[in-house]
């Protein structure tokens, strides 16, 4: 079975499995690849590419570059010899937040990108290796208004925190009568700080005031921290620092 074919068969069933997420061992991953490790038929199957999206322009991606990836799904794949997957790792991904869909890099050679749907991801990480980012599907949570999408975890602890990506899209305001405006629907990327705590995600702003007010159980302690390091709450990485200290705190 040619590679297109093997990859696009496994990416499809996985697609319309209702699935949760484990590691693929390298035995597994072998029959994956070489197209003999899964139990589906081929009338099973259903090949999805990408929403096509006409009179669209913009920024469809968190990171439009193709990162090697892993995949968590929220329900388990059946694999030959009586073994079970939820996860497939070593992919090129990508995540488009308009559409709400993972794109695979299926063949490059052939630009062959095939599609998970949102729905089908419990989580995804990019940038394997030393400095591994996690997204997680935001659906999960509890909040004022429902959230669609997915989310890096910045910090992930009792006290969690992670940045929520969206489109922001701006609709055609084009004027023929003056030959000005834009004909296309624009897509920008934006994001939200989240506070997720007992499973529920509260917006955020990166401000003393906000974060001491996810803290307040342990206030006395966060604010001799916030001396000591003279936190910068303009700069992430020190925000960052802070929640850790906070989960730490027993």
């Amino acid at each position: 079975m040619k590679r297109k074919h093997t990859i696009g068969y496994l990416l499809t069933f996985i697609i319309n499995s209702s699935a949760a997420f484990a590691q693929v061992s390298e035995g597994t991953k072998v029959g994956i690849n070489s197209g003999r490790g899964l139990n589906a038929l081929k009338s099973d199957v259903f090949w999805t590419s990408p929403t096509d999206m006409p009179n669209v322009i913009g920024e469809f991606y968190i990171d439009s570059v193709w990162q090697e990836g892993k995949v968590k799904f929220t329900s388990i794949v059946p694999q030959l010899g009586g073994w079970n997957s939820d996860s497939l790792t070593g992919i090129q991904i990508r995540y488009n937040t308009l559409n709400d869909e993972l794109e695979v890099l299926a063949d490059k050679s052939k630009n062959d990108i095939r599609v998970i749907k949102g729905g089908q991801l419990k989580n995804f990480t990019t940038n394997l290796g030393t400095n591994p980012k996690m997204y997680v599907n935001v659906a999960t949570f509890k909040s004022e208004k429902p959230l669609r999408g997915f989310a890096k975890v910045l910090v992930q602890g009792d006290l969690s925190l992670i940045e929520y990506f969206y489109p922001k899209i701006t609709k055609p305001n084009y004027n023929p009568g003056f030959a000005t405006g834009e004909k296309n629907t624009v897509v920008r990327q934006g994001s939200d700080y989240y506070v997720v705590s007992k499973g529920t995600a509260e917006k955020a702003t990166l401000s003393k005031k906000s974060m001491l007010a996810f803290m307040n159980e342990k206030q006395k302690d966060v604010e001799a921290y916030l001396k000591e390091k003279n936190v910068n709450f303009k700069n992430e990485d020190d925000v960052v620092r802070l929640f850790k200290f906070y989960n730490g705190l027993k």
